[in-house]
């Protein structure tokens, strides 16, 4: 199993945080499932179907060839064998709006074909490239050529993403005090944007730092890890955790992956 990274040229990085690739050519007699935790960072995914295993989603279909996952609140489950090839982008949390022209709140929570969202062949193009970097290369130039032809730019929002402030925040009330905006203005702007309001946004946030602090520390630290995230309480924190993933801190901690991205875990089935 192979996980790799690639910088996005100057010219994408106020909306792009990386691209990667993300391959096994070993076949698993068990099922692997990815398991995907509400994430602040919508995607775009592309699997390579010659000869590789399909993503099938929780009802067991097939996922397109290409297709966008936009910011997620809530845990999902997804299926695959153990020889997969993809490629794919893990944009900034306002980036889908900036790319595609569309209210982000239209694709929380969901992952529509590209085709949907946009006319384009870049699935077909992928398909017929023969190397990863020669994919990451095709995805690039099709979001640049999106990104010259949409004006759908909110520059609070941008500043706000591109600084980390709503992320590093404690209260979004200190934004609504600093930048002299309306907490309802703001939360229209983010619906528009990002996809979900201010709050929303921080909670998410603060959960993805958990996780990474809960695989660092352990579940012993659960406490001090609670405590240095704001939350009112542990009991508050094993609430959001929950919520977020469908799992007890403990639980997490305790199942061991062998493969991530991002916010997503790949699990061999029992």
């Amino acid at each position: 199993m192979h996980y790799q990274r690639y910088t996005p040229p100057p010219e994408l990085r106020q909306y792009v945080r990386y691209f990667w690739s993300f391959e096994s050519r070993h076949s698993a007699a068990k099922k692997l499932c990815i398991r995907s935790f509400a994430d602040q960072y919508p995607r775009l995914i592309f699997q390579d179907l010659n000869g590789f295993d399909p993503i099938c989603n929780a009802t067991g279909s097939t996922m397109p060839i290409c297709y966008l996952s936009g910011l997620d609140t809530r845990p999902t489950e997804a299926w695959m064998g153990g020889c997969f090839s993809h490629v794919g982008v893990s944009f900034y949390p306002h980036a889908l709006s900036a790319f595609f022209n569309i209210d982000a709140h239209e694709l929380t929570n969901e992952m529509p074909d590209i085709r949907w969202v946009c006319r384009t062949e870049i699935g077909e193009k992928l398909t017929q490239a023969t190397t990863l970097r020669e994919r990451v290369q095709l995805v690039s130039t099709f979001l640049y050529q999106k990104l010259q032809a949409t004006k759908k730019h909110d520059p609070l929002v941008n500043h706000l993403m591109q600084t980390h402030e709503v992320q590093q925040s404690a209260h979004v009330s200190d934004l609504v005090r600093k930048y002299k905006v309306s907490e309802r203005q703001l939360e229209r702007k983010f619906n528009v944007a990002v996809g979900v309001s201010p709050k929303k946004l921080l909670r998410i946030a603060r959960f993805e730092q958990s996780l990474q602090r809960l695989t660092e520390a352990g579940y012993r630290q659960l406490t001090t890890i609670a405590h240095e995230l704001h939350y009112t309480d542990q009991s508050h924190f094993i609430k959001d955790f929950k919520n977020f993933s469908s799992m007890l801190p403990y639980e997490f901690v305790r199942n061991k992956s062998f493969g991530s991205e991002s916010s997503s875990f790949i699990y061999a089935t029992q």
